[in-house]
């Protein structure tokens, strides 16, 4: 019987999905169909794309000629584009699970048409289809459950305005998507940027080991008067049969499509509909391809709609011409909102004058701008870049120039009091993100918006730009006309540490300002702090070739700086110490440990002079050293570099217990596991002991603060305590940190719930250990389902502690006669250690081994010999791979595989084999027990009996097959008198097999002798 893991392996695998809110997607089969059940408040809503082309048109829509633009109405025909045919082959791909692809392009030029044509064409080839919209966008997002149904050949998700989304929730979409499909599942992404947003995106997905992510630029419509001319025919006739014009081939096709401006979509479509308009009015249609012009005429319509539904008070609106624009000009910056959210809006901006003309105001603007669902108002002036031109025109100042003369000073004021932040909590406003958005974009071809509403909005209030997300913050640093200033105010506020949703936008003002500065400064040293501090940032938004760079530029300064003035050598460690970790985590191991290693030397001999100064810093950098040195199996060294720190902390907290006694503990944590992973448990067992007794006094006084450290030192403690046969004591440490996390994650699941489910995982193991097999299931279930849902909001960093946890649950049913259940279980954790191999090799691989080595075993068990086998030296072909590479780290898991294989072959009748391959098991083990016999002995015997045992069966050397006996019953007796519990049950199978071994070599007396000694020291009475 293999033994329960440990709470340090582990993995994560989920089909149901629990999102931030509480929200869940089920894939629920029915036959052929699935459907996708929506549960919860997740942050979107997912709704069946409406690919069915409108019957017939709004009524009125023609009195208001911008609504025929919008590409929901599909008023023009589409005519092909080549990106449409890339879609479709992509869609139809071979990839078997999820793929993602963005399409990006500045606004106007056709995504969300594009998109709704691909939509109706998969929906035409039997795909299901869905639009998610974010919970801003819709009344309720998830409120009661919601299904989709889907079919072979699979899902499409699309996805418009997605760099709008916080961070967070477009992963949690992709993610509960992803661990949701029965089938091929294709998102798409539609958005106006790529660049450092869609980078850092990308590389969100690739921590969730989502691979197939490519980005789509949606080309301009090329120039040649051909395809533009088509265009423009194609939208002036649908124009002029609406507008009822009987000869639409009177209005001529411009001679200027060649124009740069018309590369657009919706330029085109603009001057079509402003021709066929103005030739029903008998007007001269404004000239040339300004956007400006042609954004003028159309927004003078909207002025003449708004004047007739008013008509000085005889019409069917209350709200005047000048009121309902200005509804209009607040719309387009919040977007749709819930109506009391709108009432404030305009009763902030003073639209309304009082809450009861702003409920009239919603609902006359609700009159004139039906909204696109229910629940919501404050419809936006659509398509979205006429109404970025109507935040521009309606800007009193450059009538003049852009030949527009409805301003209005009250726009003047109107985003600074729309979005300063409320007096009373201090918080933005909850269309913060969107309004911003929206001028920044809207000011990337209306600089004036820049000068006079960004500019001075974010300078009195910069914090409010973190709102706006990383997509937003990336697109205004590449606005020329912002001051520099405004962006190093904006600067201050950033969190010190990571964050999801603005490490993208961090990083690009960051570079921003840093390449801006960067050569002003005459100091060396204070050009590599910048370079420095960049990046870090860099690194927390995942640009980890732009981290290296800039951190290696840092390092150059600091060497140079470093060789003449040993002053700069603190700081020329902290670089060395920071590349290492960047190195180590993109797997480059061996130059992160040459960095930390020169780290490491300079703190030591800095310390060395002045070791109040440097010994602290010397200690961090010695605790990565310990962790990098054991990443790469040199184990020795690891746990050196650990024991110095330990002695570093233990002097600083003799000095300052308060400031130095946490870290103490948990070094002294570290130390013990490291100790224990090297055979010396009583002396992990010691430090183990310690760091528990340090973290209880501490939570004693300050337990907000240290009682989770207290848990998780009580839960290692545990840990020790079995492995030295205390169980009674590891049981009792067990319960209390279990009883602690549990009070935590009550109060604080975000928080804890890792920690609960670490430390139930353990309780399992301890359970099992005393015998009480259900309590112990009991506990490993609860552990599962709390890793299930902690890898649906994180899977990398939750799903190797879930792989774990189902292979502690297979274990458990096994033992309770439940095979088959333990079977799916080990599969489970199979699959997602493969799939988290398949992404990340060199970090999962070994985890990927051991599920196998695992699997074999739950396979055998129920009989599947063949399948076991395989599976079986599958672990050993992995594993040997990986001891080719670094010995030090993995023969002994190589041993462990052969030792299995050994004994699957035996199962198989395939004798040679399996002697060949226990005598390598057995060969390693010896080596191993040569150099640290405490930590490989118990192998070494383990491996002997096997050997033995194959030997029995085959009827093979069985003198040869008894020495092997008598060698593990010496270790195993020497083992079991310092520590009885876990050595009895292998020391009396391996005396049991003696006792065959001797009645088959004819020596009945002995044999019985042997067994006489087995009834007489039964551990059961």
């Amino acid at each position: 019987m293999d033994a329960p893991v440990g709470p340090r392996d582990g993995v994560v695998y989920t089909q149901i999905i629990t999102a931030t809110g509480g929200g869940r997607v089920n894939a629920v089969q029915h036959g052929d169909q699935y459907n996708y059940i929506y549960r919860g408040t997740p942050p979107y809503r997912v709704e069946p794309f409406p690919v069915t082309v409108p019957a017939a048109l709004p009524a009125g829509l023609a009195r208001m000629p911008s609504r025929l633009l919008m590409a929901r109405h599909q008023v023009v025909p589409f005519l092909p584009r080549p990106e449409l045919a890339l879609l479709e082959t992509w869609r139809d791909g071979e990839s078997p699970g999820l793929s993602v692809r963005l399409v990006h392009a500045e606004g106007g030029s056709g995504k969300t048409r594009l998109a709704a044509e691909f939509a109706a064409r998969s929906a035409g080839a039997g795909w299901a289809v869905a639009l998610a919209r974010h919970r801003s966008e819709v009344s309720s997002a998830g409120g009661g459950d919601q299904s989709l149904a889907v079919r072979a050949p699979g899902l499409v998700v699309i996805v418009d305005y997605a760099e709008r989304w916080p961070l967070e929730d477009l992963i949690t979409l992709v993610r509960q998507h992803r661990d949701a499909a029965r089938d091929r599942l294709r998102i798409l992404l539609l958005a106006r940027p790529a660049g450092m947003w869609w980078q850092g995106l990308a590389h969100q997905f690739t921590k969730l080991d989502i691979l197939d992510v490519d980005a789509l630029r949606l080309e301009g419509i090329p120039d040649t008067r051909g395809a533009r001319a088509d265009m423009y025919v194609a939208a002036r006739d649908r124009f002029a049969e609406i507008f009822a014009h009987t000869h639409p081939t009177r209005i001529g096709v411009p001679g200027n499509l060649d124009d740069p401006a018309f590369a657009l979509t919706l330029t085109i479509h603009m001057r079509a509909l402003v021709d066929v308009d103005a030739a029903g009015r008998g007007w001269t249609p404004p000239p040339g391809s300004s956007q400006a012009s042609l954004s003028s005429y159309l927004l003078d319509r909207e002025h003449d709609h708004w004047r007739s539904l008013h008509d000085r008070g005889r019409g069917p609106l209350r709200t005047t011409e000048q009121a309902m624009g200005r509804a209009v000009y607040v719309a387009t910056l919040t977007g749709i909102l819930p109506p009391d959210e709108a009432t404030a809006a305009l009763t902030r901006t003073g639209a309304a004058g009082t809450p009861a003309a702003g409920r009239q105001l919603v609902a006359d603007h609700a009159h004139c701008y039906p909204p696109a669902g229910p629940g919501l108002v404050l419809d936006p002036l659509a398509p979205d870049r006429l109404g970025e031109d109507y935040l521009a025109l309606t800007l009193p100042g450059h009538e003049e120039e852009f030949g527009y003369h409805a301003t209005d000073p009250w726009t003047i004021t109107t985003p600074g009091a729309l979005l300063a932040p409320d007096h009373q909590d201090g918080r933005p406003a909850p269309y913060t993100r969107q309004a911003l958005t929206v001028l920044i974009e809207a000011a990337h071809r209306w600089p004036h918006l820049a000068t006079r509403h960004l500019d001075p909005l974010l300078r009195r209030h910069p914090a409010l730009a973190l709102a706006a997300g990383s997509a937003a913050l990336a697109r205004l640093t590449d606005l020329p006309t912002l001051d520099i200033s405004v962006l190093g105010a904006i600067n201050s506020h950033f969190p010190e540490g990571r964050h999801t949703d603005l490490d993208v936008g961090i990083a690009a003002v960051t570079a921003h300002l840093v390449h801006h500065h960067l050569g002003t400064f005459r100091d060396p040293a204070a050009r590599a702090h910048v370079l420095h501090y960049l990046a870090r940032r860099q690194f927390h938004a995942g640009l980890r070739d732009e981290a290296l760079t800039s951190g290696r530029q840092a390092l150059r300064i600091w060497r140079d700086l470093s060789s003449t003035d040993p002053a700069h050598e603190p700081d020329l460690a902290d670089i060395l110490t920071n590349l290492g970790v960047f190195l180590s985590e993109v797997g480059r191991r061996e130059e992160a440990l040459t960095f930390t290693q020169e780290a490491v030397a300079i703190r030591r001999r800095l310390a060395a002079d002045n070791p109040a100064a440097h010994e602290p810093d010397s200690a961090v950098a010695l605790t990565n050293l310990g962790s990098q040195l054991w990443a790469v199996g040199r184990r020795e060294e690891a746990l050196a570099a650990t024991e110095e720190a330990v002695a570093i902390r233990r002097r600083s907290a003799a000095g300052g217990p308060a400031a130095h006694e946490p870290d103490l503990a948990n070094l002294l944590t570290n130390l013990g596991v490291f100790l224990s992973e090297v055979g010396r448990r009583e002396e992990a067992l010691t430090f183990a002991q310690e760091a528990a007794a340090v973290f209880r006094r501490l939570a004693a006084v300050d337990p907000g603060t240290h009682e989770p450290d207290f848990a998780g030192a009580l839960n290692n403690f545990g840990n020790h305590l079995s492995w030295a046969g205390q169980r009674k004591e590891a049981l009792a440490a067990t319960e209390e940190a279990v009883a602690i996390h549990r009070r935590l994650a009550a109060d604080n699941p975000a928080a804890h719930e890792p920690d609960l489910a670490t430390s139930l995982h353990s309780l399992g193991s301890r359970l099992s250990e005393a015998g009480r097999w259900e309590e112990a299931l009991t506990a490993t279930e609860e552990a599962v389902t709390i890793r299930r849902r902690l890898a649906t909001a994180h899977p990398t960093a939750h799903e190797p502690g879930l792989a774990g946890a189902l292979n502690n649950l297979g274990v458990l049913l096994s033992e309770v006669g439940r095979r088959e259940e333990a079977l799916t279980a080990a599969e489970e954790a199979v699959t997602i250690r493969r799939r988290l191999a398949t992404a990340h090799p060199t970090a999962q691989e070994p985890g990927l081994a051991g599920a196998l080595n695992n699997l074999g075993t739950r396979l055998s068990e129920v009989g599947r010999r063949e399948e076991a086998l395989t599976a079986t030296e599958e672990a050993v072909t992995i594993r040997r791979r990986l001891t080719a590479d670094n010995p030090a780290a993995h023969e002994p898991d190589l041993a462990t595989s052969l030792h299995s294989l050994g004994t699957r072959l035996s199962e198989a009748g395939r004798h040679e084999e399996a002697l060949t391959a226990t005598e390598e098991a057995v060969a390693i083990r010896r080596r191993l027990a040569a150099g640290n016999p405490a930590a490989h002995e118990p192998d070494l015997a383990l491996s002997l009996s096997a050997w033995a045992q194959v030997r029995h069966v085959a009827r093979q050397d069985m003198p040869e097959a008894l020495r092997a006996t008598v060698e593990a019953v010496e270790i195993y007796s020497r083992l079991v008198k310092t520590a009885p519990a876990p050595f009895v049950s292998p020391l009396r199978r391996v005396v049991s097999l003696q006792a065959d071994l001797l009645r088959s070599l004819g020596h009945r007396r002995e044999a019985e002798a042997v067994r006489a000694w087995l009834a007489a020291n039964d551990p059961r009475g």
